[in-house]
Formats: C-alpha cells, sequence, structure tokens
C-alpha cells in the first residue's frame, strides 16, 4: 500500500464558460427525459388494456364515437341537417379545427400532441392505481377515450367531427360530438370526487 504524505491542491476554474458547458448537458438531459417519458408510459398500455376491466367502456366509448361521426358524416353531407327537438336541438355537420366546442381554431398539431402526453399520463396513472381510486379512475378513462377519439379526428382528416347543436331563440352552444360529451363526463365525475373528498373531510373533524 502506497501512503502519499505530500499532497497539493490543483485549482480547477469554473467561471461561465465551463457553467454554460455543464447547463446545456443538464438541458439536453432534462429534455431527453422529457421526450422519451410518454413512450415509457406508453409501454403500459397493453397491460393495462389487458387487465383492467373499465377499459371496456373505453373501447366501448371510442367505437360509439367513431361509428357515430362517420355515420352522422355521410347523413349531414351537402349542409344537411336534421331537426332533433324543435327549437332546442338539431344535428348539422361541422368540420372543427379548433379545441372542444370550436375553441382555439389553427392549433390543431398542438392539440394532437397535448393528447398523446395526456394518454400516456393516464395510461401511467391507471396502470398504478386502478384498483385504489377507483373514482378517479372511471373518470380518466372516459376523458382518455374522448380526447383521442378526437385526436383521431386530427390525424386523419386534420379537423374534428362535429354534429350536435344545441340552441334556445337567440343563444346557440358551440356544436360538439360524442367525444366531448364523454370528455364532459369525465371531468364531472372528477368534480363529484373532489366534492364527496371535501364532504368526508368535513365529517371527520366534526368527529375529531
Amino acid at each position: 500500500m502506497k501512503v502519499y504524505e505530500r499532497q497539493e491542491k490543483i485549482e480547477v476554474p469554473f467561471g461561465l464558460r465551463e457553467g454554460w458547458i455543464w447547463g446545456r448537458w443538464y438541458l439536453f438531459s432534462i429534455l431527453v427525459g422529457l421526450v422519451h417519458l410518454p413512450f415509457l408510459c406508453l409501454r403500459s398500455a397493453p397491460y393495462v388494456l389487458k387487465n383492467c376491466p373499465m377499459f371496456i367502456v373505453f373501447w366501448v366509448c371510442l367505437g360509439a364515437d367513431y361509428w357515430l361521426k362517420g355515420t352522422f358524416s355521410n347523413l349531414l353531407a351537402n349542409n344537411r341537417s336534421i331537426e332533433l327537438i324543435p327549437g332546442f336541438a338539431t344535428l348539422t355537420l361541422v368540420h372543427n379545427e379548433g379545441a372542444a366546442f370550436g375553441l382555439l381554431e389553427g392549433f390543431g398539431s398542438l392539440f394532437i400532441l397535448m393528447a398523446l402526453v395526456t394518454g400516456a399520463f393516464i395510461l401511467f396513472y391507471l396502470a398504478i392505481y386502478h384498483r385504489e381510486d377507483r373514482r378517479i379512475c372511471w373518470s380518466l378513462v372516459l376523458i382518455l377515450a374522448g380526447a383521442l377519439g378526437n385526436m383521431i379526428d386530427r390525424v386523419m382528416y386534420g379537423y374534428v367531427i362535429d354534429y350536435v347543436l344545441l340552441y334556445y331563440r337567440d343563444f346557440r352552444w358551440p356544436v360538439f360530438n360524442f367525444a366531448d360529451i364523454v370528455i364532459n363526463l369525465g371531468v364531472a365525475l372528477i368534480l363529484l370526487d373532489m366534492l364527496i373528498e371535501l364532504r368526508t373531510g368535513e365529517d371527520s373533524e366534526r368527529e375529531c
């Protein structure tokens, strides 16, 4: 064994140049992680789809959305409209290039990216918590089905097929589709879960 009695301290310069070099590598590593994370999450999709029974509802909603869009695209072609409830509801075909209810038109690519990232994180969450937090998982499955249904439209056509118009006198609600209904139902379940948790927390405090 060698023992070194004399040791010299070597000064290693660390200034702006060195900080810039290290900063670039850290930034590059973070960006690689952010880009790769959704794909890692998507790897859990086969397991979730196979072992999670609530995904039966997912496939039913996704299939129904696809079938309804195809049916009404043919049925409402050539500017045809069908009045369901006089003075309240009409079926009319609209090609929506924005988000839900026609908002933010012209950002189709951004919405596709957002749907992919959101779907990846939902699948990751469901793979871990699908047996523990049932209400939230049901709501996320509905949101995932609706978001994926609209994303398929954007990828295939560059727009989303909407066909339900609600109105009353001079008021008109933006035209929507079955996928939008499913997404909003999922959001409503999340709000319901928050209210239930808040109510449960208040009851626990009163008991204490």
